[in-house]
């Protein structure tokens, strides 16, 4: 992650990111929930969301290009782990 993308990420609480997150599903943009996505990814870590998940870093990354199209099993994942972070906090 380059330095404007740190200063950036910085800028927004944890909740805040995690917030946006369930904000995009509501608003049900597919784009959007792949940019919350990478946005949770810069900020928790993708090794430690992984790690959490099961999920390979790998897909975790694929999940949020364009032309992905990530399995119900993976975004269930991903939602779990986003609710504990939501609690955590």
């Amino acid at each position: 992650m380059g330095k404007s993308e740190q200063k950036l990420m910085n800028k927004y609480s944890d909740k805040e990111i995690i917030n946006s997150f369930f904000d995009s599903w509501n608003d049900g943009d597919p784009d959007d929930i792949k940019s919350a996505l990478y946005s949770l990814l810069q900020r928790f870590g993708a090794t430690h969301i992984s790690e959490e998940t099961g999920i390979p870093r790998t897909t975790l990354y694929d999940m949020c290009k364009d032309d992905s199209n990530p399995t119900l099993e993976n975004l269930c994942l991903i939602i779990d782990f986003v609710k504990d972070q939501r609690s955590a906090s």
